[in-house]
């Protein structure tokens, strides 16, 4: 069973930060003025698209990772804990993919504030317990520090969503007026702190990916 969890952390992080790098990319080409407002309003729609695999598996990582340190001895966890996890991953996911898939715009804001606030949730509880495991019991050190890893992935995806916002109205702006010069300087301007938590989220991943390797 150790190897199962294994290929199922790995196979969440590659779709994590491999799909997300795609998300990078296409918030990039939708600053290009020199592309019509329609190619760039494509664009940015299909780095949402592809926005949906990141977060489906952000929802599972914690879980799919506990079993995985569970399986190799390094936590001892109760099976109803990690029942709970994966019933919990499970609701969420839910709340997810129907905010994605509903084409009612307030079931996509209520889905989409709920995550925010579960995401803010995981930020507080899992740095907590990441410093709690790395300050006051005899679990490896390189564990605890992954999970606080992980924590500031939930911290800084809380950040993001937080920036992404105002970028996205200034975008809805650029509509009726893509040729505008100042409202085009203002969304590279927001989208500014995006691309720097979008970029912490990768460092932090690729931080608690190699704890987990070179340990």
């Amino acid at each position: 069973m150790t190897s199962l969890w294994l290929y199922l952390h790995i196979l969440l992080l590659v779709f994590w930060v491999g799909t997300d790098v795609g998300v990078f990319i296409a918030a990039r080409w939708s600053e290009r003025t020199a592309l019509s407002i329609e190619t760039r309003q494509t664009v940015l729609q299909l780095g949402m698209v592809l926005d949906r695999l990141p977060r489906s598996a952000l929802t599972l990582i914690m879980p799919s990772g506990c079993q995985l340190a569970n399986a190799s001895g390094w936590l001892n966890l109760s099976d109803s804990v990690l029942g709970g996890m994966w019933a919990f991953a499970a609701i969420w996911l839910v709340i997810l993919w129907r905010g994605f898939l509903s084409p009612d715009p307030t079931v996509q804001e209520q889905s989409a504030k709920i995550n925010w606030g579960l995401n803010l949730i995981l930020a507080l509880g899992v740095s907590a317990i990441g410093i709690y495991l790395l300050t006051s019991t005899t679990t490896p050190d390189w564990l605890a520090l992954k999970i606080l890893a992980v924590g500031a992935i939930f911290c800084a995806g809380v950040a993001l969503d937080l920036f992404f916002k105002p970028a996205v109205d200034i975008f809805l702006a650029l509509g009726s007026n893509p040729d505008d010069a100042e409202l085009n300087a203002a969304y590279q301007r927001a989208l500014s702190p995006v691309y720097i938590a979008v970029l912490a989220i990768y460092a932090f991943a690729l931080i608690a990916a190699a704890l987990g390797v070179f340990k």
